[in-house]
């Protein structure tokens, strides 16, 4: 499982590619979809609030498992 950690808070960010979109998901829950990979992550750390600087890992899960561009 990958986790990220900002203080004590722990959240999983998880991203699913499906449809031509990738789903974003925290600790299960859909938040929205995006077109591009390189959107995961930014707009993972809006929705929780995290500055640029944290530590932030995402897990790529479920049916037509793509990445295209490296991870931020």
């Amino acid at each position: 499982m990958t986790r990220y950690a900002r203080g004590m808070a722990r959240y999983e960010v998880q991203a699913v590619r499906e449809r031509g979109v990738w789903q974003v998901f925290i600790e299960g829950t859909p938040i929205t979809e995006v077109l591009r990979w390189s959107s995961v992550g930014p707009v993972a750390r809006e929705f929780l609030a995290m500055d640029r600087d944290d530590d932030l890992r995402i897990r790529v899960v479920g049916r037509n498992q793509y990445v295209d561009v490296p991870s931020d």
